[in-house]
């Protein structure tokens, strides 16, 4: 009897020693997934504040229409995007994203407007064309206008 009881307390104990390794991956795993979940809440929080922080920059700058810009943030990366009137305006833009403190990269997509002095002007609406004169003949007058 007594054999039988040593044997029993020695596969108890070899089995929880052998448990101790599996019980310590799990806590771990768990540990790993919460600081996993605990950073990506924290990159959101900062990805948000960095939006605000650049939105509201350049809201303030009088060198950029900040409501004709977008700002996106994800992961610390700023893409921009929108238009603006010039090109300095659009460079300046990314100027005042690049500056704002954990920012990695900034993807500049910001259109820039056509210019309005390079644009054609409309043309003026074309009567329709005089038959040609033939020689010798009276040139022909348009008609009265109808009362």
């Amino acid at each position: 009897m007594r054999k039988t009881i040593a044997i029993t307390v020695a596969s108890l104990m070899v089995g929880g020693v052998a448990a101790l390794p599996t019980y310590a991956d799990d806590a771990k795993d768990a540990k790993k997934e919460a600081q996993s979940t605990t950073q990506r809440a924290g990159e959101a929080v900062d990805d948000a504040s960095l939006l605000a922080k650049i939105k509201s920059s350049m809201l303030r700058s009088p060198e950029v229409e900040g409501l004709d810009v977008n700002v996106d943030v994800k992961d610390g990366i700023v893409t921009l995007s929108g238009s603006t009137d010039t090109q300095t305006e659009r460079s300046n833009a990314e100027k005042i994203a690049r500056s704002a403190d954990g920012v990695k990269r900034v993807e500049n997509r910001i259109t820039v407007k056509p210019d309005d002095i390079n644009r054609r002007p409309a043309l003026p609406p074309v009567s329709p064309a005089a038959p040609p004169a033939v020689p010798g003949t009276p040139p022909v007058l348009p008609a009265p206008p109808a009362n």
